[in-house]
């Protein structure tokens, strides 16, 4: 599996460098862009799913909240991608080419890079601090024991060992301290990725609403992918009398509402535009909803994002079945990586045709390559069932 992950990574690098070179360069960027938001929000929420376990004082799926938190080796390398936007800025942000006046205070080149790169930065900093001190003293134990393989992840994560006692103590200190933080830095931070990343591709345009629909069509990403992985896991490494169809019954429920928290969302955003007239605001929505080839797009991810999880969810049993519950996960996450493209792609792409093809497709297996690597790195270290001596992580 490694090896087909670093494939998949070595022709994602060989697409960007022949965009680089000038080859199709729009295109790819367009579809970058894409797949950094939806892939970098999918990482994110998954050690926010994890945050929300622990403030609700979860115990029903413990599991699936390791398998959450395995993301986070992505959200520092995500930040790193981000650099990379910076070659084909050009492509993507009209302001950046043609300045207005009126918004240049914060639609201006330099402050827009730094401040979006300290969002990433922060947040990958929080996230790492917090999953270490999740996982820290069950990790401290296994070596005390000698269960645990070398690495450097198991290295950086027990720098300073004190002894299990002292680091389970500290673990119940600094947890309720860092949970809230990292709920409410992501919903703030990510309101604002919203708004500076896509938001700003049309200029123009604005709505107060449009951070949350970004942070909340993230976190459903989130859990989806949680889902599929978990899943995945439980056949893989026989996992499965440690993720019953019980937990799966219960991440399904939250992945319905969810969905339809982030439809509700939509749907208000809409609604203030409509009864408050704004016609200004309206052009973004006619594009989408009117105009070809978009509208397709649209009316599939309102479909499948918003009407099929309530439909669907609404059987008990299909909860509690894995391979149905696979798919319709599966179909989930599409539908949100579908919504980027519909919320991206109209607002940059003015060439002829659907910008859907080789060079999309072979973007997104780079980015889903590295997002498998940096979660299997994590699994070969972190235990995804609790040890006998920590049954209370």
């Amino acid at each position: 599996m490694r090896k087909l992950l670093w494939a998949g990574v070595a022709i994602g690098t060989v697409t960007l460098a022949a965009a680089v070179a000038g080859y199709a360069s729009e295109r790819f960027w367009l579809s970058y862009l894409i797949n950094f938001c939806f892939w970098s929000g999918l990482a994110q929420a998954g050690v926010v799913f994890s945050a929300a376990y622990r403030l609700t004082n979860g115990t029903w799926g413990e599991t699936i909240r390791r398998v959450a938190e395995g993301f986070v080796l992505f959200i520092p390398v995500s930040a790193v991608l981000f650099l990379l936007i910076y070659a084909g800025r050009s492509y993507l942000w009209p302001w950046i080419e043609e300045p207005i006046e009126a918004k240049g205070a914060w639609l201006n080149e330099p402050f827009f890079f730094l401040r979006v790169t300290f969002y990433f930065v922060a947040l990958s900093i929080l996230s790492i601090v917090y999953v270490r001190t999740s996982i820290r003293p069950e990790l401290g134990r296994l070596r005390e024991l000698g269960q645990l393989p070398q690495s450097r992840l198991a290295d950086f994560v027990l720098r300073g060992w004190q002894g299990f006692p002292a680091e389970s103590g500290r673990r119940a200190k600094n947890l309720p301290r860092l949970v809230p933080a990292m709920l409410i830095s992501y919903g703030f931070i990510y309101s604002f990725v919203g708004f500076d990343v896509v938001m700003s591709l049309d200029p123009h345009w604005y709505s107060t609403m449009y951070g949350w629909l970004y942070f909340v069509h993230a976190f459903d990403a989130g859990v989806a992918a949680t889902i599929i992985v978990a899943i995945l896991s439980r056949k893989l490494f026989t996992l499965e009398q440690h993720v019953s169809p019980k937990q799966f019954y219960d991440v399904s429920r939250l992945l319905m509402g969810l969905c339809m928290l982030a439809g509700g969302f939509y749907w208000s955003q809409f609604l203030v535009i409509w009864y408050g007239n704004l016609g200004e605001e309206i052009g973004r929505l006619v594009v989408r909803f009117d105009h070809a080839p978009w509208y397709f797009f649209q009316w599939t991810v309102i479909g499948l994002l918003y009407f099929f999880p309530i439909i669907v969810f609404l059987s008990k049993s299909i909860k509690e079945k894995p391979r149905a519950l696979l798919v319709i996960a599966s179909l989930i996450l599409s539908a949100n990586w579908l919504y980027q493209f519909v919320e991206i792609a109209p607002s940059v792409w003015k060439g002829d045709g659907i910008p859907l093809g080789p060079i999309e497709l072979l973007t997104t297996i780079g980015f889903l390559s590295a997002v498998g690597l940096c979660w299997l790195a994590y699994a070969k270290v972190v235990p995804l069932v609790s040890t006998d001596s920590t049954k209370t992580v």
